[in-house]
């Protein structure tokens, strides 16, 4: 499917002749959904028609953020069980637009929605100046569960919108915290890894027999890189074992220059085994920063 940036009328149109029922992924709403300024009141003194319109997008939009992402689709009216019908005449654009729907969702969930697209259709053939809106939800991740505005929250499941039970909005900010650990870790741990790389070789191209300051010699590893051991239990198995086998040969290569030409008091030279490990810690700084860039792509 082409990125909604890039829909117009005709793709409003695919839609209704592909026939696809909505889904946890696809919600259809008539334009008078968007109608947000209706004044009609709502039986019981509830307040207005508008009101109930603004509040259903709140909470649909936060309940498909909280799913599994996807479309919410306004000027296509749908028939029973929730098969689209047909693109209806659309809404007045002086009287919505794609920044009121956006100022919306951005003002009245918590946290906010990250990455979230609202595209105006412009339907031509109805040659009345209207217009439809699509709007493209990501799945949360690091803010996952989004609250909506009357401090609930709701989770899309199949067409429908549920409230969300105790233990689901528990296990999403687990999932969202774990989310964020991770991509956490991979920023730090690549930026380490680039500056041992570095180290590595600059020890690497002192010349054979030179003496050289022992602490000049050390490669040291950050506090931060030392303790990081449950925070990269987030990244995948094989980055974990690399990472683990850097610090270990980084270990080994601080004790030998600690050893290394025991005559000399303050210095050392590079001896062989010595510069083995550093080629080691070279090679598998390289292989973590190509994981990790790998894991990055992911990031939101």
């Amino acid at each position: 499917m082409k990125d909604v940036r890039e829909w117009d009328e005709s793709d409003f149109d695919l839609i209704v002749e592909a026939d696809q029922k909505e889904t946890t992924t696809i919600d259809y709403k008539a334009s008078p959904a968007l109608a947000f300024k209706d004044r009609t009141p709502l039986s019981g003194g509830k307040g207005t028609l508008g009101e109930k319109h603004r509040q259903d997008m709140i909470r649909d939009v936060a309940s498909m953020a909280n799913a599994e992402g996807g479309l919410i689709i306004y000027g296509i009216a749908e028939r029973s069980g929730g098969y689209p019908d047909h693109v209806d005449d659309g809404a007045d654009p002086k009287t919505v637009s794609a920044e009121q729907i956006e100022q919306i969702i951005l003002t009245n969930i918590n946290p906010r929605v990250e990455g979230f697209v609202v595209r105006r259709i412009d339907l031509k053939s109805k040659g009345n100046g209207t217009c439809a809106f699509v709007v493209s939800i990501p799945k949360a991740q690091k803010n996952a569960p989004h609250q909506s505005d009357d401090k609930l929250y709701y989770r899309r499941h199949d067409a429908t919108k549920l409230v969300m039970e105790d233990n689901e909005i528990r296990d999403m900010m687990g999932r969202s915290l774990e989310f964020g650990r991770k991509f956490g870790v991979a920023w730090d741990l690549r930026v380490e890894t680039r500056r041992i790389v570095e180290a590595a070789k600059v020890r690497s191209n002192i010349g054979e027999g030179v003496q050289t300051p022992r602490e000049t010699l050390v490669i040291p590893i950050s506090p931060s890189l030392r303790s990081s051991g449950v925070a990269v239990m987030a990244l995948p198995r094989p980055l974990r074992r690399k990472a683990a086998a850097l610090i270990g040969s980084i270990d080994e290569y601080n004790s030998l220059v600690e050893t290394a030409d025991p005559g000399q008091r303050d210095k050392a030279r590079l001896t062989k085994p010595l510069r083995d490990l550093l080629a080691s810690v070279e090679k598998d700084g390289i292989e973590i920063g190509r994981g990790l860039v790998e894991v990055l792509k992911d990031e939101p």
